[in-house]
């Protein structure tokens, strides 16, 4: 049995599974064992290992998540883990309903906040022990009832893959940024040969593409052009594009992943499958029209293999 939640003795906070795998992709931390149970301050003597932690994202066939550690004591009597499991073992997390009945809605938080990787300082919890630092993921009154809160659209694109597989796309509700809410059917926006065009509004657009190296970065450019944008129909067809400068690699707290993955497919000469989140823009230079793709952060950026097309497949009913 897993949890959702476990305290992080090197972090020194309470993170889900993904936080952590971030954290260990920044060199925050190194222990995919170095995990206890989040109510470790009421004596419950559980601990966790982090699994897939270490596992590069187009490597992984499960995603990251707390496990039970071989050998550790179980949870003690009462403890709201305990409870939490199994409750988990009777169905999916994702879109986990609210008190209301309702799926609760995840965000997309386009900005990480200051001191995101900065490990917390321990604090001493009535002279007895260590506390929890920030606390900023552990929800209230231990209830699961809340979205998850995005910081990466790696972590929304594989909640996205869950909810499709499961059907559930056109239900579940996503907002980003200052974005009021819509599906993540909705939310993301496929463009291909039988669908060329771009609706220009801010989205989770995606496609197949080309990586490429160059001096100044990696160039992206789609396998698709489009005829429209905006619902402007164009006077001829345009591959987007976008390009990772080095400067904003270089300002990615998780570079390490960020490059393998880029290199990867730029040394296979072969497609990937891009996502970026952000609004199309229609440029022309030297007289020549473009669409190009913004990337300021790389957060807002994730590549995959073009097995995604086949781990997409919508569950048969």
């Amino acid at each position: 049995m897993g949890t959702e939640l476990a305290y992080s003795e090197q972090f020194n906070d309470v993170v889900n599974a993904e936080r952590a795998y971030e954290l260990y992709w920044a060199n925050v931390i190194t222990d995919k064992r170095a995990f206890l149970c989040s109510e470790y301050e009421s004596g419950c003597p559980a601990r966790y290992t982090c699994a897939n932690m270490d596992t590069e994202q187009l490597q992984l066939k499960q995603v990251p998540h707390f496990r039970n550690q071989t050998g550790s004591m179980p949870h003690m009597n009462g403890c709201p883990n305990l409870f939490e499991q199994e409750g988990r073992g009777r169905g999916s997390d994702v879109g986990q309903a609210s008190e209301a009945g309702q799926p609760a809605p995840d965000r997309f938080l386009l900005t990480r906040p200051a001191g995101h990787f900065a490990i917390r300082e321990r604090v001493v919890a009535g002279g007895i022990g260590v506390g929890y630092g920030h606390n900023e993921d552990r929800g209230g009154g231990g209830k699961r009832s809340r979205g998850a809160e995005l910081y990466s659209l790696a972590g929304l694109v594989s909640r996205w893959l869950k909810a499709r597989r499961d059907n559930v796309d056109s239900k579940l509700i996503i907002s980003a940024g200052t974005q009021g809410p819509m599906t993540y059917r909705e939310m993301f926006e496929n463009f291909f040969v039988k669908r060329p065009s771009l609706s220009g509004e801010k989205r989770v657009y995606w496609s197949k593409a080309w990586i490429n190296v160059t001096p100044k970065g990696h160039r992206i450019r789609f396998c698709t052009s489009v005829n429209a944008i905006n619902g402007q129909e164009l006077e001829y067809p345009i591959f987007p594009s976008a390009m990772i400068w080095e400067n904003v690699l270089a300002e990615s707290e998780m570079k390490k992943l960020h490059t393998r993955r880029l290199i990867r497919f730029s040394d296979t000469k072969k497609p990937c499958v891009v996502f970026i989140y952000g609004a199309p823009k229609l440029q022309e230079r030297d007289g020549r029209k473009f669409i190009n793709f913004e990337v300021g952060s790389l957060d807002h950026l994730d590549v995959q293999g073009v097995d995604l097309f086949e781990r997409i497949r919508r569950a048969k009913k």
